[in-house]
């Protein structure tokens, strides 16, 4: 759930004030700046041994949807 709060706000922050014209861009922004962070995720998760030991939780829990920068 908190992945797709994130995809949400990171699609808004790339649609804030595009016209039509501007969609397909916008959604390009959108891929390439969330590609990285749900790579990650889904490795992790994949691996299966996230938090079961000495594990900083930081890159997850300190992530900030309304300020990653966009690239």
């Amino acid at each position: 759930a908190a992945m797709a709060i994130e995809d949400a706000a990171i699609l808004s922050r790339c649609l804030a004030g595009v016209d039509r014209d501007g969609v397909a861009d916008a959604l390009a922004t959108y891929e390439v700046t969330r590609r990285e962070r749900t790579a990650r995720v889904q490795l992790t998760s994949r691996q299966n041994s996230w938090g079961k030991g000495v594990t900083d939780t930081d890159w997850v829990y300190g992530y900030n949807a309304w300020e990653a920068p966009l690239l």
